[in-house]
């Protein structure tokens, strides 16, 4: 799996081909006129705005920290774990 300091510096399309292929989908969120996907990519997370009446993506944000996952939270349903 790539490192995040390799993929920060792969240009935007590059960067979406990647989460095509290799990105485990997580959540998304609405926020406003925007939806953020969460991805998980291995060793870090990937959350990726998309601007829904643009119909384009506005923004990638590759990520290690555990506080950005924070918005998510809320929709993930641990129930059905057991312990």
């Amino acid at each position: 799996m790539i490192a995040i300091d390799d993929f920060q510096v792969l240009p935007f399309n590059k960067q979406c081909d990647f989460i095509t292929v290799f990105a485990d989908y997580l959540v998304y969120r609405i926020e406003l006129d925007k939806k953020f996907y969460l991805y998980h990519m291995g060793d870090f997370f990937v959350e990726v705005c998309y601007v829904p009446y643009e119909g384009r993506v506005e923004n990638i944000n590759a990520f290690l920290d555990s506080d950005m996952l924070e918005p998510y939270l809320e929709q993930i349903n641990i129930e059905v774990l057991s312990v």
